[in-house]
């Protein structure tokens, strides 16, 4: 129900995903930026080294040889890559000082990335409610500056914590990937497998992320709530809902990642464009879907469909609860 009410607002709301790729287009220019003038100064000494540069070309070696069923690479794979690793690891080691400007350099603009793409995830779900508590239009610009202050401080809060449980869960997903390679014996199986697994692990550790912090944001917005009662009435919503939650948005991270793959690789990326957009607003519609749902709230779902709780699906006028 979740996500059948999400994609039918995704899709009376499909004009604002033109409008999120223009603010995502922007968001990306200004990180790009940023990188040119921070990291990749930092960087070249990386970039240009040999050992990086053996890695870079193994991991393309395996992709080839996985598609192509080159067992005699893939049977010294494991092997090949903890070498390449381990003499990368003591390049990068004598090299400690450019190591370190090129981390924080990095992990800065990522964070800015994030910081910015999260203000408008935040007022793009502003939006989405005003579509969904009374079918109202709101300006994209009106509703920035509306939400500037609380989606600064909510992604003060949110950006730094899920920006290290991302990389932890990337080091655990790339430890696992090598301890599938080196338990399973037969090698191009192990390849195959360990891949999948791995990928099946991040995605459902983006699936756990989603789930906890699914009704923060709507708790903010729609209710209009302060941040530590959102937080407070965000966290409530997982007693007794969260395996729907975690089903709902890990099935959404698998539909997700198979049209980005397609648009990727049959459109050449071109189809990334309007992917990109669409992804993250039906991960938004989710969240308020969800909210809304857990609340016991009507909501537009299109001009002439409400969805009305059932505990009061037997009243027909949606406006009753209006002071007009």
């Amino acid at each position: 129900m979740i996500f059948k009410n999400a994609f039918h607002l995704l899709i009376d709301n499909f004009a604002l995903n033109y409008k999120y790729l223009l603010y995502k287009l922007i968001v990306v220019a200004i990180s790009v930026g940023l990188a040119a003038a921070f990291v990749v100064p930092n960087a070249a000494f990386l970039f240009s080294s040999e050992p990086f540069g053996d890695v870079i070309g193994l991991i393309k070696d395996f992709f080839k040889a996985l598609v192509s069923g080159d067992t005699v690479f893939l049977n010294g794979f494991s092997e090949s890559l903890k070498t390449a690793l381990s003499d990368l690891g003591s390049y990068i080691a004598a090299k400690t000082s450019n190591w370190v400007l090129l981390a924080v350099a990095a992990a800065a603009v990522i964070l800015i990335y994030r910081f910015l793409s999260g203000l408008g995830n935040f007022v793009f779900g502003g939006l989405v409610d005003d579509k969904m508590s009374s079918y109202a239009k709101t300006s994209f610009s009106g509703a920035f500056i509306r939400n500037l202050g609380r989606a600064s401080l909510w992604q003060l809060i949110y950006v730094p914590v899920t920006f290290v449980y991302d990389a932890l869960m990337l080091v655990l997903c790339y430890l696992f990937f090598l301890t599938l390679l080196n338990v399973i014996s037969f090698t191009l199986l192990a390849s195959a497998l360990a891949l999948m697994l791995s990928v099946t692990l991040l995605l459902v550790a983006q699936a756990v992320k989603l789930s906890v912090f699914n009704g923060v944001v709507p708790a903010f917005v729609s209710d209009k709530l302060k941040l530590s009662a959102a937080l407070k009435k965000g966290f409530s919503h997982l007693k007794g809902r969260f395996g729907a939650l975690f089903s709902t948005y890990l099935a959404t991270s698998l539909i997700i990642l198979c049209m980005y793959m397609v648009a990727g690789v049959f459109t050449f990326g071109a189809g990334l464009l309007l992917a990109v957009p669409v992804s993250y607003l039906m991960l938004i519609c989710i969240q308020f879907v969800s909210y809304y749902m857990f609340e016991g709230k009507k909501y537009f779902i299109a001009k002439d469909k409400i969805i009305q709780p059932e505990k009061d699906k037997k009243e027909e006028d949606f406006y009753d609860d209006f002071d007009l």
